[in-house]
């Protein structure tokens, strides 16, 4: 596991070091046994665990538990456990809703920081497909956004012309995050990006979001 993400996921420990995980939860499906922890599928906790799985209490001492199993169960994706976590995270403290998202954008600063994927430890290759999964929490992509533009590095430029070519050809972007790429400063990015990195086996990608991007005008 990368050193980044191991990191994280101590410091999201630490936040939830208060709430004990139960070693056995009730299972509300009728005809179900109770559901052992040490036993239990990472995946059937992550769309159940609340609701017909333990109680709303276990959710939060799960939490650390949950966003483990994205990184290492490549079946548990980033969108279940964070709706998950959503649905009941009104009533924790400030320093456990901040871990749970200071733990995405770890996620997130690992991805853009390697081109091309998939990393191991990560749950998805592509930032199409994270800030997608991502947004299971409901924040928004604005603050993703502004890592990425902090994140002056040619993986992220890389990131960056390949949403803008898999946006073009149909995938799922949020019209806030569409607007965002096709503004002025990102188009300036990859066209300073396509001058640096001319001689590198990724500037055909960077030349076809140029050529999508001057095909539309900015939103």
């Amino acid at each position: 596991m990368d050193a980044e993400v191991a990191a994280a996921l101590w410091q999201l420990e630490a936040a939830f070091v208060a709430h004990q995980a139960r070693e056995v939860l009730e299972n509300l499906t009728p005809r179900q046994k109770p559901v052992v922890l040490a036993e239990a599928d990472p995946l059937a906790l992550a769309l159940g665990l609340g609701e017909t799985i333990g109680a709303p209490d276990d959710v939060r001492a799960l939490t650390p538990w949950l966003l483990r199993a994205v990184v290492s169960d490549d079946r548990v994706d980033l969108h279940s456990v964070l709706s998950r976590i959503a649905v009941f995270w009104d009533g924790w403290t400030t320093a456990e809703r901040t871990a749970v998202r200071d733990f995405v954008d770890t996620l997130w600063v690992a991805l853009l920081d390697r081109h091309p994927g998939p990393v191991s430890t990560l749950p998805v290759a592509t930032a199409v497909s994270f800030l997608d999964d991502a947004s299971g929490l409901g924040d928004g992509p604005a603050r993703l956004l502004g890592i990425w533009e902090y994140k002056d590095t040619a993986s992220a430029d890389h990131h960056l012309a390949e949403l803008v070519i898999d946006a073009h050809y149909g995938a799922r972007v949020a019209p806030e995050v569409l607007t965002w790429a096709r503004a002025v400063p990102q188009r300036e990015r990859l066209a300073r990006a396509a001058d640096r990195d001319r001689l590198e086996p990724w500037a055909s990608d960077l030349g076809a979001a140029l050529d999508v991007l001057a095909a539309t005008p900015p939103e």
